[in-house]
């Protein structure tokens, strides 16, 4: 069985790139090395996990340690501001993790869980996963829960370390670097993933606690989740066939349809969930090229709209008008002052 075509928002590939570049990584050599492109980083855009996946481990390759939690401890989480709301707006550490346990369920179910569990002696966080993912993968996962949590779980508690133990089930790997970044004894070959922290912390009441936001920030975090796995990412898709090939000559369904390895109809059901046509993602592509033409060259619209490869002038003005809402020539004047 192969793991799942996860589909991830792209901003978390630009949190990573931020923070290789406080530790002044190679960035653009490393984006040189993959066969991805990582500009489309807009709110909208959603990015395979496997893609995400390789960019951290090209960076890790060339950075002074082996493992994400470096990267981890300082990510933004800006674009994804939901996700931090939700971890400090619970009722309780139990309850925030059980929201945030809920959307992992959502985004990597089958093959990954994270759960909350409590005895009279320790809490845990507790990963576990079937042997969907390779074995790298799967440690990529585990360090990106684990470190998360480190960063909120202090948040959470107001306690600077509340981690007694780390669990991997694997064999002994970055031992060291681990030990450095928990503070704590780490332990291989075990029964199961999972952080053991200090007891009697699960349902202690969070100062923090507020229950609008904390549900403000569900819904938001659902739908999104809802939209990329309806179709959000094929547009992105789309878009990138239409950029590598980049003639602005006119792209048939087919040719995109076999560039992205599916069939025509699957691909005008993709976006039909995604609630967009080809011809529109693709009209609104050229729109977009449209507006660098119009702002950094002298062409005239007559040029423009024969090089986007619109029937004509006014075709090219009445596309333009209905996307962005101005004319093309007005959107050409400079502003005024």
């Amino acid at each position: 069985m192969k793991p799942p075509n996860l589909r991830l928002p792209a901003v978390i590939c630009r949190s990573l790139l931020q923070s290789a570049a406080v530790h002044s990584l190679p960035i653009s050599e490393v984006l040189g090395s993959l066969p991805y492109d990582f500009s489309e980083t807009n709110n909208d855009a959603t990015v395979e996990f496997s893609a995400l996946f390789e960019l951290a481990e090209a960076l890790v390759d060339i950075a002074p340690f082996d493992t994400v939690l470096p990267f981890v401890k300082i990510v933004s989480y800006e674009k994804v501001d939901e996700f931090m709301t939700l971890m400090v707006t619970g009722k309780s550490m139990r309850s925030c993790l059980e929201n945030i346990s809920s959307l992992i369920d959502t985004i990597w179910s089958p093959g990954f869980t994270a759960q909350y569990h409590s005895s009279r002696q320790h809490d845990y966080l507790r990963c576990e996963m079937q042997s969907l993912y390779p074995e790298k993968q799967q440690q990529f996962l585990l360090e990106f829960v684990f470190g998360t949590f480190l960063r909120v779980g202090p948040l959470l508690t107001g306690q600077d370390k509340i981690i007694t133990e780390v669990h991997f089930t694997g064999n002994p790997l970055f031992e060291q670097e681990y030990e450095e970044v928990f503070q704590c004894p780490i332990l291989f070959n075990q029964q199961t993933n999972q952080l053991v922290l200090l007891p009697n912390m699960a349902d202690r009441p969070l100062a923090s606690h507020c229950p609008p936001l904390e549900q403000d920030a569900l819904d938001t975090l659902r739908k999104k989740i809802v939209d990329m796995a309806r179709g959000g990412g094929v547009i992105s898709q789309v878009i990138q066939v239409l950029k590598r090939q980049n003639n602005h000559q006119p792209q048939h369904i087919d040719t995109i349809a076999d560039g992205l390895g599916m069939s025509v109809r699957s691909l005008q059901r993709k976006l039909k969930e995604a609630g967009a046509t080809y011809s529109s993602v693709r009209v609104e592509f050229l729109i977009e090229e449209s507006k660098a033409l119009l702002l950094s060259t002298n062409l005239t619209m007559d040029a423009i709209a024969e090089s986007l490869a619109f029937s004509d002038r006014a075709a090219f003005s009445r596309a333009f008008k209905r996307i962005v809402g101005v004319s093309p020539s007005e959107f050409r004047l400079p502003p005024s002052h």
